[in-house]
């Protein structure tokens, strides 16, 4: 089964969108689109025109969307707790976070995620995040009103350093940078985990821009380093954004940092294997951030969600009413099905049932002809088995049953032992026995025969039959003995 995720990344510059058709079998890219917000003016009106012009080009119908807000609308915070329980955390983090922050704790929506640190016992160390519940309202508002209602709000850049951090072989300790136009965000990994995101502005065009950009991510590294007293040594630093179109930056930003630095390709870094890609109008730079939200939901990668609280996703019925209703009457319909299955197999094995008592009843009544009330035929037929068998054993049979030893005995006596005989079946009735077995030659038949006739017990002996066996180097035999 294949579902729709669509990733829709808003900026202040541009808004970037990309849908995805997941299955077990293949992920396929349906449709993208970049529109950018020209007028900054009126920033509000112009997204919302952004957001229709993107309609038009894409069909979002039953498509499951993650968002993604701008990240220098959203305060980044690291900070440090004496304890490691989730609901403690959750319990302590908006007065820690509070001091740091120039709004109140009450008009925030905050989420963290914990960044493991080795060497460290005693403290949980926290990369938390939180935005104002009006921006948020603002934006889920303007959504809505285009019907698109996201499951996950995020913090933008954050879905591709996750990307980067589960899916791509990259340093353990890296940065990546994505760049906008008029604002920056730096991302940075320390042992494989997210351990750092701040914005700062761009910079001007040019070689200024260029400086001031290396300026800011210095400066970012030296404030974490002081506050946390946790050294960044990046070993490389991955570049993107649609303000990056320039070709060479990354060079450049290689000598003036002295950290190798490489432009981002997403699906190249992660080994994407992704239909329909790539298209000559795909633009890394600006289709990457849309292209990771959409990656984090088929990956079910977990991260920052700003969906909780009074903001959290309702469940709607009426938007599964028809499906829930279809599913229910099929499995009532099954169940249906199954049931009559059982009805129908447990007559079957009934009507066969009483079919096989008839029969036990009739060979009972054929064999034991004298017993006129049937009860419980099969413990009837153990009874008068069981009667035979003690009047077999009485004293009145044990003159037979001293015969049956006799004749073992002058079997055993008669037979010369320089035969070379193996029997293979003894029968014995009430006036005679019947010995089948194999020897070595005719000859030895015959032998066996003269030595038995010269008992007491056997009247008479006869040669049944003798013949060759497969192999030609026995002789099988049968001998009768009368009694």
């Amino acid at each position: 089964m294949s579902k729709n995720i669509l990733g829709l990344d808003i900026r202040k510059s541009a808004i970037s969108a990309v849908l995805i058709e997941s299955s077990l079998k293949k992920n396929r890219l349906e449709a993208f689109t970049y529109v950018p917000i020209v007028d900054q003016d009126d920033v509000d009106t112009a997204m919302a025109s952004a957001l229709e012009m993107l309609l038009e080009n894409i069909d979002i119908a039953g498509a499951i969307c993650i968002a993604s807000l701008p990240a220098d609308q959203i305060s980044m915070r690291n900070i440090s707790v004496p304890f490691k329980q989730s609901k403690k955390i959750k319990q302590v983090l908006p007065f820690e976070l509070e001091p740091t922050l120039p709004y109140a704790v009450q008009d925030l929506v905050i989420d963290f995620r914990v960044v493991s640190t080795e060497g460290q016992t005693n403290q949980t160390n926290l990369l938390a995040a939180a935005i104002d519940i009006s921006t948020l309202k603002k934006y889920l508002e303007l959504l809505s009103s285009f019907e698109i209602e996201p499951e996950i709000v995020t913090v933008g850049s954050y879905p591709i350093a996750v990307c980067l951090s589960s899916l791509a072989d990259i340093p353990e300790n890296a940065m990546f940078v994505d760049m906008d136009d008029e604002k920056s965000t730096l991302t940075a990994f320390k042992s494989g985990q997210i351990c750092l995101i701040r914005s700062f502005p761009t910079g001007f065009d040019g070689t200024t821009r260029l400086a001031s950009l290396c300026k800011n991510i210095q400066r970012t590294i030296h404030a974490f380093e002081d506050t946390t007293s946790l050294a960044l040594r990046p070993d490389k630093i991955f570049i993107t954004g649609s303000s990056l179109d320039e070709n060479g930056f990354e060079n450049q930003m290689t000598q003036e940092l002295g950290i190798p630095t490489q432009r981002m390709d997403l699906v190249r870094d992660i080994n994407l294997k992704l239909d329909n890609h790539p298209l000559p109008s795909w633009n890394p730079n600006k289709m990457d951030s849309a292209l990771a939200l959409a990656l984090i939901d088929v990956a079910g990668i977990r991260g920052l969600n700003f969906r909780k609280g009074p903001f959290a996703v309702k469940k709607r019925w009426a938007e599964h009413k028809k499906s829930l209703i279809r599913t229910g009457i099929l499995a009532v319909a099954v169940l249906l099905l199954a049931l009559a299955n059982i009805v129908v197999d447990f007559y079957a094995k009934q009507q066969k049932l009483d079919t096989l008592n008839t029969q036990i009843g009739t060979i009972f009544k054929s064999t034991f002809p004298d017993v006129e009330r049937i009860v419980d035929p099969v413990q009837q037929m153990r009874v008068k088995i069981e009667e035979v068998r003690r009047v077999s054993l009485s004293p009145e049979k044990s003159v037979n049953n001293k015969q049956m030893v006799d004749i073992l005995n002058e079997i055993s006596n008669r037979i010369s032992k320089q035969i070379n005989v193996e029997f293979t079946r003894l029968v014995i009735g009430e006036d005679s026995v019947l010995i089948s077995g194999d020897t070595a030659a005719f000859n030895s038949v015959d032998e066996m025969k003269s030595q038995l006739e010269h008992g007491n017990i056997f009247k008479e002996v006869t040669i049944v039959s003798t013949n060759k066996d497969k192999s030609g180097n026995r002789i099988r035999f049968k001998l009768k003995l009368q009694l």
